[in-house]
């Protein structure tokens, strides 16, 4: 089943966020991998941490 996403986040740039996307998959907490004020759409970087947490092996 193919994922939808809300957005790709990007830096006021333009430029992609892939690195901090893939520390946010890996647990990293969103204020540790990125400003908010850096991302022109910050929610995108939540929408990753949700689905993080969603993802997770449950233990």
């Amino acid at each position: 089943m193919p994922l939808s996403i809300a957005g790709v986040p990007r830096t006021l740039t333009g430029k992609k966020l892939e690195v901090p996307v893939k520390r946010i998959l890996q647990g990293a907490s969103v204020s540790n991998v990125s400003s908010v004020g850096a991302v022109t759409h910050p929610e995108t970087l939540a929408w990753f941490a949700d689905y993080a947490r969603r993802s997770a092996p449950s233990e």
